[in-house]
Protein backbone atom coordinates (compact mmCIF):
# COMPACT_ATOMS: atom_id res chain seq x y z
CA UNK A 1 0.00 0.00 0.00
CA UNK A 2 1.46 3.85 -0.98
CA UNK A 3 1.84 6.08 1.56
CA UNK A 4 1.78 9.65 1.70
CA UNK A 5 3.06 12.14 4.30
CA UNK A 6 0.84 15.02 5.01
CA UNK A 7 1.95 17.95 7.17
CA UNK A 8 -0.55 19.31 9.34
CA UNK A 9 0.70 21.99 11.79
CA UNK A 10 4.22 20.94 13.72
CA UNK A 11 3.12 16.88 12.57
CA UNK A 12 3.37 14.30 9.70
CA UNK A 13 1.18 12.11 9.32
CA UNK A 14 0.67 8.93 6.88
CA UNK A 15 -1.82 8.43 4.59
CA UNK A 16 -2.56 6.27 1.95
CA UNK A 17 -1.73 7.65 -1.40
CA UNK A 18 -4.85 7.31 -2.88
CA UNK A 19 -6.07 9.63 -0.08
CA UNK A 20 -3.66 12.07 -1.39
CA UNK A 21 -4.44 11.08 -4.92
CA UNK A 22 -7.92 12.41 -4.45
CA UNK A 23 -6.74 14.93 -2.71
CA UNK A 24 -5.31 16.34 -5.95
CA UNK A 25 -1.69 16.25 -4.20
CA UNK A 26 1.13 14.71 -6.58
CA UNK A 27 2.79 11.07 -6.88
CA UNK A 28 6.92 10.67 -5.17
CA UNK A 29 9.08 13.30 -5.67
CA UNK A 30 11.37 13.01 -9.31
CA UNK A 31 14.96 12.99 -8.30
CA UNK A 32 15.23 16.10 -10.24
CA UNK A 33 13.02 17.61 -7.87
CA UNK A 34 15.30 16.37 -4.83
CA UNK A 35 18.47 17.91 -6.57
CA UNK A 36 16.34 21.23 -6.65
CA UNK A 37 15.99 21.14 -2.94
CA UNK A 38 19.49 20.41 -2.79
CA UNK A 39 20.35 23.32 -4.77
CA UNK A 40 18.43 25.60 -3.12
CA UNK A 41 18.60 24.61 0.29
CA UNK A 42 21.78 22.24 0.62
CA UNK A 43 23.83 24.94 2.48
CA UNK A 44 21.12 26.29 4.72
CA UNK A 45 20.64 22.26 5.71
CA UNK A 46 24.58 21.90 6.21
CA UNK A 47 24.53 25.93 8.48
CA UNK A 48 21.70 24.12 10.53
CA UNK A 49 23.89 21.08 11.03
CA UNK A 50 26.85 23.08 12.33
CA UNK A 51 24.99 25.49 14.36
CA UNK A 52 23.76 22.22 15.79
CA UNK A 53 27.26 21.54 17.00
CA UNK A 54 27.95 19.11 14.44
CA UNK A 55 31.62 19.54 12.70
CA UNK A 56 32.12 19.94 9.25
CA UNK A 57 32.39 16.17 8.20
CA UNK A 58 29.04 15.07 10.23
CA UNK A 59 27.68 17.64 9.09
CA UNK A 60 28.50 17.15 5.53
CA UNK A 61 27.02 13.52 6.45
CA UNK A 62 23.59 14.92 8.18
CA UNK A 63 22.78 16.67 4.74
CA UNK A 64 23.90 13.59 2.27
CA UNK A 65 21.35 11.52 4.69
CA UNK A 66 18.69 13.63 4.16
CA UNK A 67 18.62 13.79 1.04
CA UNK A 68 19.45 9.98 0.73
CA UNK A 69 16.17 9.22 2.92
CA UNK A 70 14.37 11.74 0.88
CA UNK A 71 15.08 9.69 -1.81
CA UNK A 72 14.70 6.16 -0.44
CA UNK A 73 11.23 7.56 1.11
CA UNK A 74 10.19 9.06 -2.00
CA UNK A 75 11.10 5.39 -4.29
CA UNK A 76 8.81 4.10 -2.08
CA UNK A 77 6.04 5.83 -2.78
CA UNK A 78 5.60 8.35 -0.31
CA UNK A 79 4.40 11.67 -1.36
CA UNK A 80 6.25 14.37 0.72
CA UNK A 81 3.95 18.19 0.71
CA UNK A 82 6.89 20.27 1.78
CA UNK A 83 10.21 18.74 0.53
CA UNK A 84 12.26 21.72 2.22
CA UNK A 85 10.33 21.41 5.15
CA UNK A 86 11.04 17.95 5.83
CA UNK A 87 14.56 18.09 4.97
CA UNK A 88 15.32 20.46 7.44
CA UNK A 89 13.29 18.21 9.67
CA UNK A 90 15.54 15.46 8.94
CA UNK A 91 18.44 17.55 9.13
CA UNK A 92 17.41 18.60 12.85
CA UNK A 93 16.50 14.99 13.70
CA UNK A 94 20.30 13.48 12.49
CA UNK A 95 21.89 16.44 14.26
CA UNK A 96 19.78 14.91 17.61
CA UNK A 97 20.53 11.44 17.01
CA UNK A 98 24.54 12.75 16.80
CA UNK A 99 24.49 14.36 20.27
CA UNK A 100 22.92 11.23 21.77
CA UNK A 101 25.62 8.93 20.24
CA UNK A 102 28.05 11.04 21.72
CA UNK A 103 26.38 11.34 24.76
CA UNK A 104 25.90 7.84 25.60
CA UNK A 105 29.20 7.40 24.17
CA UNK A 106 31.16 9.93 26.57
CA UNK A 107 28.36 8.51 29.48
CA UNK A 108 30.03 4.68 28.36
CA UNK A 109 33.53 5.96 28.89
CA UNK A 110 32.90 7.62 32.15
CA UNK A 111 31.63 4.20 33.62
CA UNK A 112 34.46 2.12 31.77
CA UNK A 113 37.03 5.16 33.23
CA UNK A 114 35.60 4.43 36.73
CA UNK A 115 35.48 0.65 36.44
CA UNK A 116 38.91 0.06 35.08
CA UNK A 117 40.38 2.43 38.21
CA UNK A 118 39.30 0.60 41.22
CA UNK A 119 40.34 1.61 44.75
CA UNK A 120 43.52 -0.27 45.86
CA UNK A 121 42.37 -2.86 48.57
CA UNK A 122 44.36 -3.90 51.28
CA UNK A 123 45.78 -7.55 50.26
CA UNK A 124 44.87 -8.75 54.15
CA UNK A 125 41.64 -7.09 53.88
CA UNK A 126 40.55 -9.66 50.93
CA UNK A 127 42.05 -12.38 52.74
CA UNK A 128 39.80 -11.50 56.16
CA UNK A 129 36.29 -11.07 53.68
CA UNK A 130 37.12 -14.74 52.06
CA UNK A 131 37.74 -16.28 55.24
CA UNK A 132 34.21 -14.90 56.43
CA UNK A 133 32.72 -16.55 53.15
CA UNK A 134 34.14 -19.69 54.15
CA UNK A 135 31.90 -19.47 57.36
CA UNK A 136 28.04 -19.11 55.37
CA UNK A 137 26.55 -21.89 54.84
CA UNK A 138 27.51 -24.01 51.21
CA UNK A 139 24.85 -22.71 48.83
CA UNK A 140 25.47 -19.02 49.85
CA UNK A 141 29.20 -19.65 49.76
CA UNK A 142 29.27 -21.17 46.34
CA UNK A 143 26.90 -18.17 44.88
CA UNK A 144 29.31 -15.67 46.05
CA UNK A 145 32.13 -17.63 45.18
CA UNK A 146 31.03 -17.88 41.39
CA UNK A 147 29.50 -14.83 40.87
CA UNK A 148 32.94 -12.65 42.64
CA UNK A 149 35.61 -15.15 41.79
CA UNK A 150 34.81 -16.80 38.75
CA UNK A 151 32.78 -13.32 37.45
CA UNK A 152 29.88 -15.80 36.12
CA UNK A 153 26.41 -13.74 35.73
CA UNK A 154 23.33 -14.94 38.08
CA UNK A 155 22.34 -17.00 34.60
CA UNK A 156 25.16 -19.29 34.57
CA UNK A 157 25.09 -19.76 38.52
CA UNK A 158 21.51 -20.83 38.03
CA UNK A 159 22.88 -23.48 35.20
CA UNK A 160 26.16 -24.26 37.58
CA UNK A 161 23.68 -24.95 40.43
CA UNK A 162 20.93 -25.90 39.03
CA UNK A 163 18.54 -22.96 41.07
CA UNK A 164 16.80 -20.00 39.57
CA UNK A 165 18.36 -16.67 38.47
CA UNK A 166 16.22 -15.27 41.07
CA UNK A 167 16.91 -17.92 44.07
CA UNK A 168 21.14 -17.32 43.17
CA UNK A 169 20.42 -13.36 43.68
CA UNK A 170 18.97 -14.06 47.33
CA UNK A 171 21.29 -16.05 48.26
CA UNK A 172 23.98 -13.66 47.08
CA UNK A 173 22.02 -10.84 49.04
CA UNK A 174 21.15 -12.89 51.86
CA UNK A 175 25.11 -13.28 52.39
CA UNK A 176 26.25 -10.27 51.20
CA UNK A 177 24.53 -8.44 54.77
CA UNK A 178 25.31 -11.69 56.60
CA UNK A 179 29.25 -10.77 55.89
CA UNK A 180 28.89 -6.93 56.19
CA UNK A 181 27.39 -7.75 60.26
CA UNK A 182 30.00 -10.51 60.24
CA UNK A 183 32.63 -8.20 59.80
CA UNK A 184 31.43 -4.94 61.05
CA UNK A 185 31.28 -6.64 63.90
CA UNK A 186 34.46 -8.13 64.23
CA UNK A 187 37.00 -5.55 62.90
CA UNK A 188 35.42 -2.55 61.89
CA UNK A 189 35.05 -3.08 58.08
CA UNK A 190 31.64 -1.45 56.59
Amino acid sequence: MDLTLLRAGPVWFVQPAAAATDRGAGGPLETAAIEGVHERRGRELFGLCRRLGLDDDEAHDAVQETFLRMLAESARGLVIFDPEGWAFRVAYRLAMDQHRARRHARSAGDRLSKASTPDEIDPADRVAVWAAVDHLPPRQRAVLYLRYRADLSYDRISMVMGITANGARNDASVATASLRRRLAGESGFQ
